[in-house]
């Protein structure tokens, strides 16, 4: 078994402090349980729509709530983007603001890097 993130430590000590087993979770929020547990255990990361869903269902107020929020940001793996140039460094910090943006289409987004193939 993976250790366990400061996310997922939180997660399920909410979780079970309520009764509430990691299948009954995943249902109320509308994911898998193997998602779920891998989101306790920090092989994946959560975003910010499941965090609101998993907020929601365990009905934390909201000091819980931030604390939880933070703690998976703290959580997430960091990534070292090294632009050549202005143009690039602009783009990277566009898509990275839009990493917790539950409107943003990021299988489009993917569809469209692979579809390209390297040439515009």
């Amino acid at each position: 078994m993976a250790a366990l993130s400061s996310f997922g430590k939180a997660l399920r000590k909410l979780r079970i402090d309520r009764d509430i087993m990691l299948k009954t979770l995943a249902e109320g929020i509308g994911v898998s349980s193997a998602y779920l547990s891998s989101i306790e255990t920090g092989q994946k990361p959560v975003n910010a729509q499941t965090i609101n869903k998993i907020v929601r269902y365990l009905g934390l107020d909201d000091k819980q709530a931030t604390e939880l929020t933070k703690l998976a940001s703290e959580s997430r793996p960091d990534v070292v983007i090294k632009p050549a140039n202005d143009y690039e460094a602009e783009l990277a910090l566009m898509f990275a603001r839009r990493l917790d943006d539950d409107s943003f289409n990021f299988d489009r987004f993917k569809k469209l890097l692979e579809d390209d193939k390297g040439g515009i």
